[in-house]
């Protein structure tokens, strides 16, 4: 018993070391992911909609699948023997959760405050610039986003 737990000790200690280059990214994804959902949390609140635990499992699993695909990018990458290019993919795909989760944030966070309030008018712009300004900054995204929308999947 005692090898087992040394064994699994070491396995987890490895993986830490290993992923240590990219711990600062992981790091602001835990932030993201809790303010974002916080923020909904909040929004359901104010808004008077009910807590749903089926809701908070599947932000979790989610933000474990993006965690461990982050971490997949850069195994492989680093493996490969191409450091530098995985740690580009795994800086490409926090931009993406930048874009998207703050999105959500900044489109909770207007429910939370009165729309008569400077907060409002700040987050209500804020929104507008990363919701939709964006779209014209990455020809990529704006083709993503309008394919979405053409097969009735909002994103």
């Amino acid at each position: 018993m005692d090898s087992l737990r040394i064994l699994t000790a070491s396995l987890i200690a490895n993986v830490i070391g290993l992923m240590f280059p990219i711990w600062n990214d992981i790091f602001g994804l835990v932030l993201l992911f809790a303010a974002n959902f916080v923020v909904g949390l909040l929004a359901d609140v104010c808004n008077h909609r009910d807590w749903s635990f089926r809701k908070a499992f599947s932000f979790f699993r989610d933000a474990a699948i993006y965690f461990a695909m982050v971490a997949c990018i850069y195994m492989l990458g680093y493996f490969k023997g191409e450091e530098k290019v995985a740690l580009h993919c795994v800086s490409f795909t926090i931009y993406v959760a930048i874009y998207f989760y703050g999105t959500n944030i900044l489109r909770n966070a207007r429910f939370i405050t009165n729309e008569k309030s400077t907060l409002y008018s700040v987050l209500n712009f804020l929104y507008y610039i990363f919701s939709l300004k964006m779209l014209e900054r990455s020809r990529c995204l704006k083709e993503y986003i309008d394919y979405e929308k053409q097969n009735n999947n909002q994103p």
